[in-house]
């Protein structure tokens, strides 16, 4: 059997059972990119590295071809079990192209600014606003129901995320918590609260679960019509975090609420210097410098009055 077809056979009868089917359907889009036709008895490192050469040549991203590894370690794996390789050193020292480092960057305060005063201009401008104060993950959203939400406790307990319109578990234990309900955002779920159909918190305007890419377009148009620079819908999170780590929210809290397993990720991921910090970092230095300029002033005067 070639690696093709025994990855594309270990994918439907053992995997599938084993994951969810949004895990399940990116594992089969993967398998485009399991390309080779040795048979498995004589696979070797480099009919592996070949594979990986041609997604970089390609100009697939990293980790798209860690996604193809993923299925070709994980089949391999079964298949030494079940006898049909002997040993897996065609796995061993695999050469992967460098990462490029992608750069992304919070909202600006002005684009905040402009977000929260044109979220009447979208229908999902509340849906919107919402990722911004709680940095949820737009799936996470989606799923949210009533019975998740506490509004005399003033919480949100957050244990699902959403695929094509079905609930499933989110994916870590990390991933499942509890966040506050507070401020502006309290006024919102209030609202919602007043006007709320069915068992989830936003629904389309036919009153069915939001889809995601209809989600998209909509942030696409809204940002075009509040003069919000073009970005991901993503980049809401992204700025929750940022907002969150500078207005002094330990850095354990912020990653305990965007529901990451470790500060570093936190950290790596959210952390980015933007205008606002050089800025405030040339404030602070002003103030520095300027008052130690008006005592080396005095100290001059009084130095010049007392020895002329």
């Amino acid at each position: 059997m070639t690696l093709e077809k025994w990855v594309s056979e270990w994918l439907t009868k053992y995997k599938r059972v084993m994951v969810k089917p949004s895990t399940y359907n990116s594992y089969r889009d993967c398998l485009v990119y399991v390309t080779s036709q040795c048979e498995l008895a004589e696979l070797t490192n480099m009919d592996v590295q070949e594979m990986i050469s041609d997604m970089a040549a390609e100009g697939l991203s990293l980790s798209t071809i860690k996604h193809m590894l993923t299925l070709v370690r994980q089949s391999l794996r079964k298949a030494k079990k079940l006898g049909m390789v002997q040993n897996l050193a065609m796995l061993e020292e695999l050469e992967l192209p460098r990462a490029g480092k992608v750069r992304v960057m919070p909202l600006s305060s002005a684009e905040v600014k402009r977000l929260l005063d044109c979220r009447y201009m979208s229908y999902y401008g509340d849906f919107f606003t919402v990722l911004l104060l709680t940095g949820m993950r737009c799936g996470e959203l989606i799923a949210l129901r009533w019975q998740d939400v506490n509004m005399f406790t003033g919480e949100i307990r957050i244990r699902f995320t959403d695929y094509r319109g079905k609930l499933q578990r989110v994916k870590t234990y990390s991933g499942e918590r509890t966040i506050p309900l507070y401020g502006e955002l309290f006024k919102i779920f209030r609202s919602l609260y007043r006007s709320r159909i069915g068992e989830r918190v936003f629904i389309n305007t036919l009153g069915r679960p939001v889809c995601y890419r209809t989600l998209l377009d909509a942030w696409k148009r809204f940002c075009l019509n509040a003069n919000i620079t073009s970005c991901g819908i993503h980049k809401l999170r992204h700025t929750f975090a940022h907002r969150a780590l500078r207005s002094g929210v330990p850095v354990k809290v912020v990653s305990a609420w965007l529901g990451h397993a470790d500060i570093q990720i936190t950290l790596q991921i959210y952390d980015a210097v933007d205008g606002d910090d050089f800025r405030n970092a040339a404030e602070l230095l002003d103030g520095f410098l300027g008052a130690r300029a008006q005592k080396n002033n005095a100290l001059a005067g009084v130095v010049g009055d007392t020895y002329p």
